[in-house]
């Protein structure tokens, strides 16, 4: 609608209402991690937890950027993002990877 009007606010229009709602579903999902990582303390699976919520973290910020960048119709950069995002999360999970295959050699062993 607004695009109509003036055009060239509409980019601008939208990367805002992009990163309001961004920032809205981050408030609303900092509870539920509090939650888990509380819930996780004392278990095994406390070790992994901080990867796994950066993990989390990056996935959210790549996503939101790339959708930024396609908005502005740079579906290249967009697409570069996702790579970048997708080897800092492959590079975040070594540790984890690590250790499972650890305990598979244990176990077969």
């Amino acid at each position: 609608m607004f695009k109509n009007l003036r055009s060239e606010y509409s980019l601008f229009i939208r990367i805002i209402l992009t990163l309001g709602v961004s920032l809205v579903t981050t408030v609303l999902i900092y509870p539920i991690l509090t939650y888990i990582i509380e819930i996780s303390s004392g278990t095994a699976l406390e070790k992994y937890l901080p990867s796994l919520v950066k993990a989390l973290g990056i996935a959210i910020s790549v996503q939101i950027t790339a959708d930024i960048c396609k908005d502005a119709g740079e579906e290249a950069i967009a697409s570069r993002i996702y790579l970048f995002g997708q080897a800092e999360i492959l590079i975040i999970s070594i540790p984890i990877m690590k250790n499972l295959l650890s305990l598979c050699g244990d176990i077969i062993k």
